[in-house]
């Protein structure tokens, strides 16, 4: 069986992928690791010697389970829920499977309202909002044959169209216009290189140019 990159090879270290996705390096790490409430809950690859534990599925896993924690599910009270989502799907990668902002939902609003539930999504929080909040976020995700994500945008450099394919650009978020990656910008801009100059070397926009520096740098090009 051919090996799929997806779900073996690691991408990014942790920093990078909280940074690229918005989440606080702490929490992803707490995600991919565990914590005093139980284990992981993304399929990261195990640290050992690697620096890049993070694989296209588990920052995909990531990036919904932040969906979710914004639609207002407790991420601190999901294991249990997981567990019945994979269930109900038959399926353990529960967080990509398509169905999660329709069924999914219907699974976990009626699961809050158990007691092993009780607490999983905030009170003010209504099943049709959660629906929609989770639908704007899973239109980023771009699902093969085989009904696993293959690709993903990075909604946080909108309106730039940042894209990760495990298959392109050894993994790393890339401009989609140009096909340059969005580290190179970055590093370019880091060492104190003129926008205009990296418009023209690397063939990125100006508006790619500020979304590198406002996500990776945390600040704004000229």
């Amino acid at each position: 069986m051919t090996e799929d990159l997806r779900f073996t090879s690691g991408l990014l270290n942790m920093s990078d992928a909280a940074r690229y996705l918005g989440i606080p390096p702490e929490t992803l790490r707490r995600w991919a690791r565990g914590d005093e409430s139980g284990g992981p809950i993304l399929h990261a690859l195990p640290p050992a010697d690697r620096q890049a534990t993070v694989t296209f599925i588990s920052l995909a896993e990531a990036y919904v389970l932040e969906a979710l924690r914004d639609a207002g599910v407790n991420p601190r009270k999901i294991r249990p829920a997981l567990k019945r989502l994979q269930k109900e799907f038959s399926m353990e990668y529960v967080l990509v499977a398509r169905e999660l902002a329709t069924d999914g939902i219907d699974v976990l609003w009626d699961f809050a309202r158990t007691r092993e539930g009780e607490g999983l999504i905030e009170a003010r929080t209504g099943q049709r909002v959660m629906r929609e909040i989770v639908e704007d976020y899973l239109q980023y995700l771009h699902w093969g044959a085989d009904e696993f994500p293959q690709m993903m945008e990075l909604r946080r450099f909108h309106p730039s169209k940042v894209v990760v394919d495990p298959h392109r650009s050894f993994g790393q978020p890339f401009f989609a216009g140009s096909r340059t990656r969005v580290a190179d910008v970055a590093a370019l801009l880091k060492a104190g290189e003129d926008p205009e100059v990296i418009v023209d070397e690397l063939g990125v926009s100006p508006e790619d140019v500020r979304s590198a520096a406002r996500v990776v740098l945390g600040g704004h090009a000229a």
